[in-house]
């Protein structure tokens, strides 16, 4: 009776009371309440690791499980909303509260990334050219199993180059209509290719007694009956031949990026043949793009180089310009680093078992549809 009699009268209530740390609640409630743009939300990120490399020094454990809900969500506020309780228990720890207040209040005087040759009004303009491309570049990555930020560095160091010595082109071309230069003094198409390259590019493809071939697979990649007279503007030289004429196309460029696959490709075939591999190895692949087969000798020990050129008052060379975009972070939006950067043949028989067999299935509709179109002409 008297337990019934104190719960009616409220005796047994526990007192409430407002918790002291409120307004605190309260402020980092709000800061989460507008949406991230991609600009708040890189910031943001920023922050957030640097918060977990102070905890992890005191509080290794908490901040493995951060990362790890930052990880599963792929949502920086999540991990931001974590640290911000972690912050309200150590409040007392001088030390992390002052580091943090740091890294609150920090605005980077860094305005600019490191690598002088992305400051220039002309990279930008590179970078909207180079995404109208995007399709293609997945579209040959995907084909031949090159990753797709390997060929683009192949790219920008025929693109980049041309910052400084062809200056005045790049303006004509580049700025107003966001296109990538063909560099016809260097070779042909975006990527640079020479014609003696580019023929023996496509007979490796089918020379299995060569020490590039890089297997019967590639044969499948490409339609060597392709040709595209309506887009020629380039040398007279250039009629006498598909292979040019298929570099020299306009639009999106896929050819270009094709063949730059193709001889990575073999220049990986040769060097596996060798014991060594090149998939991590974009300093030694740009050097070779760059040299050519003659130059292509396996060895644990390589050398970087190939071209020098000046760009931003500093020299480079090309394989060294070739290794500071692959590991820039530049593009990585569209073109990002890959666990694998040059899949195994193998794997890509597989993959692509039924794309090969759709292209086999064309090609022969288009044979088929050419003889009867000849044999109706022959026939008139």
């Amino acid at each position: 009776m008297f337990t019934a009699l104190a719960v009616k009268m409220k005796w047994t209530n526990e007192k409430g009371d407002v918790d002291i740390n409120n307004r605190y609640f309260d402020k980092v409630s709000a800061s989460y309440g507008q949406p991230l743009d991609s600009t708040n939300e890189q910031y943001l990120k920023a922050r957030v690791f640097q918060k977990l490399g102070v905890l992890s020094h005191r509080h290794p454990m908490n901040a493995e499980i951060i990362l790890s809900a930052y990880q599963k969500s792929k949502d920086v506020r999540i991990a931001a909303r974590m640290l911000d309780a972690i912050q309200l228990l150590l409040k007392k720890d001088k030390y992390l509260q002052r580091e943090f207040a740091k890294i609150n209040h920090y605005r980077s005087k860094q305005s600019k990334t490191l690598y002088p040759w992305a400051h220039s009004q002309a990279w930008k303009d590179f970078c909207k050219a180079v995404a109208h491309d995007k399709h293609a570049i997945d579209s040959v990555a995907r084909m031949t199993g090159v990753e797709p930020r390997l060929l683009v560095m192949c790219l920008v160091g025929e693109q980049v180059r041309m910052f400084n010595s062809g200056r005045e082109k790049f303006k004509k071309y580049v700025v107003p209509f966001s296109r990538l230069i063909l560099p016809k003094n260097r070779g042909y198409g975006v990527t640079g290719i020479l014609q003696h390259t580019a023929l023996r590019i496509e007979n490796t493809l089918f020379d299995v007694k060569s020490p590039f071939y890089a297997g019967d697979y590639f044969q499948n990649c490409i339609n060597v009956n392709d040709s595209f007279p309506e887009g020629i503007n380039d040398t007279i030289e250039s009629h006498k031949l598909k292979t040019i004429q298929r570099l020299i196309k306009g639009g999106d460029h896929y050819y270009s990026y094709l063949y730059t696959a193709f001889l990575i490709r073999q220049y990986q075939a040769q060097w596996e043949h060798a014991g060594f591999s090149l998939a991590y190895r974009p300093e030694i692949i740009g050097t070779l793009y760059n040299l050519g087969y003659q130059k292509s000798k396996p060895s644990a020990h390589p050398k970087v180089g190939g071209s020098d050129f000046m760009v931003a008052n500093r020299m480079y060379t090309f394989g060294g310009l070739c290794y500071e975009f692959y590991y820039s972070g530049e593009l990585q939006n569209l073109f990002p680093l890959t666990k694998e950067p040059i899949i195994p043949v193998k794997e890509l028989e597989v993959k692509n078992k039924d794309l090969i067999l759709q292209r086999k299935k064309m090609e022969e509709e288009r044979l088929k549809l050419e003889a009867e179109t000849a044999e109706s002409q022959e026939g008139k």
